[in-house]
């Protein structure tokens, strides 16, 4: 199968896997699966980094695109329609994050399980978001 991590379950897997379900990390870990990290994960580390909002400790963030693919993951790049896809989603005024619609609108469009524990992603099932955590 093929699988998005949402930004909190890549950081998870790369720093405290005890904070992820026992099924997702069985699915992380199985080699059968394709598992993708989007790009624009890495640009909301970045910006949450920077923010002080993340801390990674003794990891140096410009690594982290070179730890993912170390696990195993396939970058996922968006490409321009992506990007304007992203406002035919349902807008939900208490959810406007603008990473986490992205990565709703990647799994949809690109037909990909997201691996999150965020339960405001919930309100996109209604759209075709394949959503799991435990």
């Amino acid at each position: 199968m093929n699988y998005l991590l949402d930004t909190h379950t890549f950081i998870w897997t790369v720093l405290d896997t005890s904070k992820i379900s026992e099924k997702v990390l069985n699915i992380i870990e199985d080699p059968t699966n394709t598992i993708y990290i989007s790009s624009l994960s890495f640009w909301e580390i970045s910006i949450k980094t920077r923010l002080g909002k993340m801390d990674f400790r003794y990891i140096d963030i410009r690594h982290l695109p070179n730890i993912a693919t170390q696990y195993g993951f396939t970058i996922l790049e968006s490409s321009p329609y992506d990007m304007v896809c992203e406002g035919e989603l349902a807008y939900f005024k208490e959810h406007r994050d603008p990473f986490d619609r992205m990565l709703v609108n990647l799994a949809i469009r690109h037909n990909l399980v997201l691996l999150s524990k965020d339960a405001q992603f919930s309100r996109y099932i209604p759209s075709g978001l394949q959503l799991l955590w435990t």
